[in-house]
């Protein structure tokens, strides 16, 4: 079973909150693909736990091979969380924390970032992002540490610097990206491309045959900039480009089974409305609201137990399942109202007169 693969199990659960599913489905399958790895780990001299060579997809083999310690590292770390969750006295705990703990870091330079492994560098056009899994989709890298941040950047460059092989699929990676990096034009003209170079006037995409993931992916690419839930944090509208200026996104789920209704207009948030399906923590990054937040029940539904604001700007909320808050600027009674934003007409893959 593909760790990739069980990552997508995971999203769904933390969708969800589905802790039945957790408990039959993903984490045992997690805890086989992750032990299988635990058998060929080797130690250096310095107690430093290394890979052997393994194949980077459809790129090439090569010991510490990134894709597969980016796996590694996310899998031991959500088997903790998992055991924690579920009270799961796991023999291998230790284990996995030890794996965690001495890991070699993901081989990188000073000018082309993470490269494909040890002893591989990215020195061809690759339309795969697999060497950058420890940023996306995995957040085992994360851009609030500017170290981070600095390498993301520099091997996105280096990446998309060899053309030749990229394909829908390397514009849909790098414009989720740009995302979480707080870029929405950057993504936006990802998006662009993959639109205007890759798809297709009946909406389709094909390489050597049609190639059902690249949309799904692009999708997600919008969803990224409109809503992020990663880390215990959900962050509305973080991406969005300057060119929309209204926005409205309606019952979007975040992890921890929140969903997430917001309208933004002239480039400012006028309300968000979060609703708690399972009464996880809630910590939400509203963004640029008209004045300092506040955040208040909604008529007729259960509201918010107590909210506070951390210094770094993040609201706080405790909000039991089924409750629901509207989070606006302290002084604002905004129109809650739902509905299209006004656009361009846009027929697709006909011209506009």
């Amino acid at each position: 079973m593909s760790s990739w693969a069980l990552h997508n199990a995971w999203l769904a659960y933390r969708h969800t909150m589905d802790e039945a599913f957790l408990r039959a489905t993903v984490f045992p399958l997690l805890r086989k693909a992750v032990n299988y790895y635990l058998h060929f780990l080797t130690e250096d001299d310095n107690g430093v736990l290394h890979l052997p060579a393994t194949y980077s997809p459809e790129y090439g083999t090569t010991a510490d091979c990134n894709y597969d310690l980016a796996l590694l590292h996310w899998g031991c770390a959500t088997l903790l969380e998992a055991t924690a969750r579920l009270g799961i006295a796991d023999p291998l705990t230790d284990r996995w924390q030890d794996v965690l703990d001495r890991l070699t870091p993901p081989p990188q330079d000073a000018e082309e970032g993470l490269l494909i492994g040890r002893d591989l560098r990215l020195t061809s056009s690759h339309r795969h992002y697999s060497h950058l899994l420890w940023f996306y989709p995995l957040h085992q890298l994360d851009v609030a540490d500017p170290a981070d941040q600095a390498l993301l950047r520099r091997t996105m460059k280096h990446w998309l610097g060899l053309t030749g092989e990229l394909q829908g699929y390397s514009f849909t990676g790098s414009a989720s990206m740009h995302a979480l990096l707080g870029d929405g034009d950057a993504a936006l003209r990802q998006l662009g491309e993959l639109l205007d170079t890759y798809v297709t006037p009946n909406t389709m995409y094909a390489e050597t045959g049609p190639v059902v993931e690249t949309p799904l992916s692009g999708a997600q690419s919008l969803h990224d900039l409109l809503l992020q839930s990663r880390r215990g944090v959900i962050r509305v509208f973080p991406a969005v480009p300057p060119a929309w200026a209204d926005v409205i996104v309606h019952d979007l789920v975040a992890e921890g089974a929140f969903r997430i209704s917001a309208c933004r207009r002239g480039g400012i948030t006028q309300w968000i409305r979060v609703r708690s399906e399972a009464g996880e923590p809630c910590l939400v990054a509203p963004g640029r609201l008209t004045g300092p937040p506040d955040v208040r029940p909604l008529a007729g539904s259960p509201g918010p137990a107590g909210w506070s604001r951390h210094p770094d700007g993040l609201l706080e909320i405790t909000l039991p399942s089924g409750a629901e808050c509207l989070i606006t600027g302290a002084e604002d009674n905004p129109e809650l109202t739902v509905e299209p934003v006004a656009a361009p007409t846009f027929r697709w893959g006909l011209p506009v007169a």
